[in-house]
């Protein structure tokens, strides 16, 4: 039961982050979805990655896109955790400094109540907040490596822009199979 508290006081200290209060009126906070067990813990920047606590999404939207590619990939459900930097609507850059930092800290104290065995990084800017430098995602993307105490990392494509460049052609659809080659090694 102390872990459930700790989501709790969690949710708390989210809610009360002033670009958070002032976007979500209605107070309920959602900190992400899935299991909040799970090995793998993704984090993005994209409000549209979940709905609500249990993997509920908008049609079309990268929420959608990213759970069908776990399915195809058979990665299940009960193993994976989705969450967002902003935890809202908002993009994470949109913030200012002070919610940012906020944010961060949040997201840290998230990162260890869920203890996943690997984090995958949505997204070039997602992964520069987490590592705390420039990320170089011709050169970082789709490589697992050690990142704090056991836990492991793969920074990947934003699942939003995997998908709009899925039906592209050319060069860009290449990303959305990078995209997808990357869950595959997730899954191994």
């Amino acid at each position: 039961m102390e872990k459930e508290n700790l989501w709790e006081e969690l949710k708390f200290e989210i809610g009360s982050i002033p670009a958070i209060q002032n976007e979500n009126k209605e107070g309920k906070i959602i900190l992400g979805s899935g299991n909040r067990d799970g090995d793998i813990l993704f984090i993005g920047d994209d409000g549209s990655l979940y709905e609500n606590e249990e993997l509920k999404v908008i049609p079309g939207s990268a929420g959608e896109f990213l759970i069908k590619l776990c399915d195809i990939t058979e990665i299940d459900p009960d193993s994976y955790y989705i969450t967002t930097l902003s935890k809202g609507k908002m993009k994470f850059r949109e913030l200012s400094p002070r919610d940012r930092e906020m944010l961060k800290e949040c997201l840290e104290m998230q990162i260890a109540l869920v203890n996943p065995s690997v984090i995958v990084v949505l997204g070039q800017e997602a992964a520069e907040i987490l590592l705390d430098r420039e990320v170089k995602m011709s050169e970082e993307r789709g490589r697992l490596f050690d990142w704090k105490g056991s836990i492991k990392m793969l920074i990947s494509y934003d699942a939003g822009f995997a998908m709009r460049s899925r039906a592209d052609g050319g060069k860009r659809s290449r990303i959305a199979l990078e995209f997808w080659n990357d869950l595959k090694l997730i899954r191994e």
